[in-house]
């Protein structure tokens, strides 16, 4: 990332966004602990059909297949080591997922944020606005503020699903501040 620039798309490696901090969005450990629940319940539907009485052999064998594929197709995209983050902090930076696939960030330098708020992104999905100095950013910024999941030339927009938004919004302050002293 250049260091004159505010704002970044920035296209993150594995290694990159595994070592990020996820602030909202799935972590690592989260993604790990929902694989595991799923091997259980995969090992636990397994069971329960081979055993069970009356089944013929060709559903007892789809299902299976069913599981074990699905359980490799989850393991074959390598989110568990680097999640499903929404909103990350990696270096000076905080980044708000623009391609989760291509692991694709709108970044923008922790020196330039001037708040975060809980909102609420039309109708009804909660987010998280990181508010952006407007004296900060160049016309390059905002265009790149523009390329955003949802674009607004002084803030990034995150979807929270799996974390207070107060508590994101905390912390994104607080990071804030620890650049600031």
């Amino acid at each position: 990332m250049s260091s004159h620039s505010m704002v970044e798309v920035q296209t993150f490696d594995k290694q990159t966004l595994a070592d990020a901090k996820v602030l909202a969005g799935l972590s690592p450990n989260a993604m790990r602990r929902v694989f595991l629940g799923w091997l259980l319940f995969t090992l636990a539907v397994i069971t329960i059909i081979a055993f069970a009485p009356k089944l013929s052999e060709q559903f007892i064998l789809i299902t299976i297949g069913v599981l074990v594929s699905f359980t490799f197709v989850i393991f074959w995209q390598s989110r568990i080591s680097e999640g499903w983050p929404s909103i990350i902090q990696a270096q000076d930076y905080i980044g708000v997922v623009r391609d989760p696939q291509l692991r694709q960030f709108v970044c923008v330098r922790l020196d330039a944020v001037i708040d975060a708020k809980p909102a609420t992104i039309q109708p009804n999905k909660k987010a998280v606005e990181i508010l952006i100095d407007p004296s900060s950013v160049t016309e390059e910024d905002v265009a790149r503020l523009n390329q955003a999941i949802w674009p607004r030339d002084d803030r990034l927009l995150a979807l929270t699903h799996f974390k207070q938004r107060e508590l994101i919004c905390q912390e994104i302050r607080s990071l804030c501040s620890e650049q600031t002293a």
